[in-house]
């Protein structure tokens, strides 16, 4: 009995969070499962909420100054780098060779160097065109040159029964391992649903399992990898990425395609009457813990296979 429970320790999975922001992926993956053991984030404000819900987890301030000896163990990665260099709403974008975007940079170093056996990124779909497409192939070049294989899904707020449209670009990868391909490739099976998919049409809300992966969405194929899009167009071809994509976001979350009413969100969907513009930037930034929750349930069932 003691021998399954310490078993049952070693194998909860353990979660380093880097530009963390309000702690959307930590929150997801722990209602998942597993545990969130180190955090990085270099906005105060953000940083009082990490505080005030991970008040025992190690939180550093800036990623420039973080040495790998600094971070716990632990399994799994993962990191929302800052989008504003990539996202269409910046007329003036300058992709990854940007001071914020380019932290990507940074942060693969300290991937090089340890090597976590899973990686979890977000950024805006702007990636997809940014500087004519090439940025998003250097994200992917980046990763498989540091022994990363996996893939990417497009997922929107929206698909996990929120009222707002939030769309986001995830990457899911393994190092030196076909891990991350069962993410993509054995969605019935990890869900433990075979039955017939039932057309959208039929339902308001369909939940997040259909709306990702019902309805054939559009399969995105390269050397090394591949994604799903539920984006309404799209170039089968990375490399000819164009503009065409709807990225960037708002500084509130905007609800329903309506102005954001803050008492009606409130009674409808327990919104808090304080959120401001402040907080209604970094809702708008966080990832969706709904979304994260998903990704770490499907990540927890596939490491069950390799036990």
């Amino acid at each position: 009995m003691i021998s399954c429970i310490v078993r049952s320790i070693l194998n909860i999975m353990r979660v380093s969070s880097f530009f963390a922001g309000i702690g959307g992926f930590d929150l997801g993956f722990e209602r998942a499962g597993m545990h969130v053991v180190f955090q990085c984030e270099i906005d105060p404000f953000c940083q009082q909420i990490l505080k005030r819900h991970w008040r025992h987890v190690p939180l550093h301030d800036d990623i420039t100054t973080l040495v790998p000896a600094a971070i716990p163990a632990s399994e799994l990665w993962c990191a929302g780098w800052p989008c504003q260099d990539l996202s269409t709403a910046n007329t003036d974008r300058k992709g990854l060779t940007g001071e914020r975007s380019g932290l990507f940079f940074t942060f693969m170093e300290l991937v090089k160097e340890v090597q976590p056996k899973w990686l979890v990124m977000e950024n805006v779909p702007g990636l997809l065109s940014a500087e004519q497409g090439t940025a998003f192939e250097t994200v992917i070049d980046t990763l498989e040159e540091n022994g990363y294989l996996g893939g990417w899904v497009s997922c929107n707020a929206t698909d996990a029964g929120l009222p707002h449209n939030r769309d986001r670009v995830f990457f899911i990868a393994s190092f030196r391992s076909e891990r991350a391909y069962h993410f993509f490739t054995d969605s019935s099976e990890l869900f433990r649903d075979n039955s017939a998919r039932e057309p959208r049409e039929e339902k308001v809300r369909p939940d997040f399992r259909q709306s990702t992966f019902g309805n054939t969405p559009l399969v995105v194929q390269r050397r090394g990898g591949f994604g799903y899009t539920l984006a309404k167009s799209i170039c089968p071809t990375l490399r000819a990425q164009t503009s065409g994509h709807q990225g960037g976001h708002s500084d509130r979350p905007i609800l329903c395609g309506e102005k954001l009413d803050v008492d009606r969100v409130g009674n409808a969907n327990g919104v808090s009457s304080r959120l401001d513009g402040r907080r209604g930037r970094l809702l708008g930034n966080a990832v969706v813990p709904a979304i994260s929750e998903w990704i770490g349930k499907r990540i927890l069932e596939i490491e069950k296979i390799y036990i």
